[in-house]
């Protein structure tokens, strides 16, 4: 299946996760561009959720993700472009299908997100299942379940040739993408409106060549 934010999709996923927190927001965007028509978001494995967020990344803004990162060793700043599809491919072929207990999810994320200390392993462990008693054991597992569901990408500096392991936070990054095309369509529909007296719906109803090439007249 295709997913992909059309412009009503891009506002609506920014209106209601602008005011949210990071894990309400990677289930707007997914309910938004048409990726939870066959579950709850909510329950999805994060590495699945993860994919499902670069294919609507790749199908609505492009699959080349500008980056960048700091060298833990010398400080240097580094920009890159990743590929969004790359990357659902590398989620796709991790281990996270096969963790035991079952995968997290952004549910179970949610029922620890205010809690502290044990009260977040012993809520994981009656959750997911886990068998261990001891707190180290819980917590160990925990964290493997995290570990393979985070989609990481090996860089290396250009300054100092140090190699590192960097986390993607791919929910972030989309939303980034989401905040700028969101701002634009409303100063296009702006100048638009304040131009020829359109509304919103109109505005947003043409076509991008269209729109753009009105916008290229009064903005001239």
């Amino acid at each position: 299946m295709r997913y992909q934010l059309a412009t009503s999709g891009i506002l609506a996923a920014w209106e209601t996760g602008a005011a949210r927190q990071p894990l309400d927001r990677a289930l707007a965007i997914l309910w938004a561009a048409g990726a939870a028509q066959d579950c709850d978001p909510a329950d999805l494995p994060l590495a699945e959720r993860d994919a499902r967020l670069l294919a609507i990344r790749a199908n609505s803004f492009g699959a080349v993700m500008p980056a960048r990162a700091t060298c833990p060793e010398c400080k240097a700043e580094m920009a890159m472009d990743l590929n969004a599809n790359d990357l659902a491919n590398a989620l796709a072929q991790g281990n996270w299908q096969e963790t035991d207990p079952r995968p997290l999810t952004s549910r179970d994320l949610a029922a620890v997100a205010e809690l502290q200390g044990d009260a977040v392993f012993e809520t994981l462990r009656a959750r997911l299942g886990i068998d261990a008693v001891n707190r180290d054991d819980i917590g160990q597992q925990t964290e493997d379940l995290a570990a393979a569901a985070e989609l990481s990408t090996q860089i290396t500096c250009a300054e100092c040739a140090n190699d590192w392991t960097e986390t993607l936070d791919v929910a972030a990054h989309i939303w980034a993408d989401i905040s700028t095309a969101t701002h634009r369509l409303l100063g296009e529909v702006a100048d638009l409106a304040a131009a020829f007296g359109w509304s919103e719906a109109d505005i947003l109803s043409l076509s991008p060549a269209r729109r753009a090439l009105y916008l290229e007249r009064v903005r001239s």
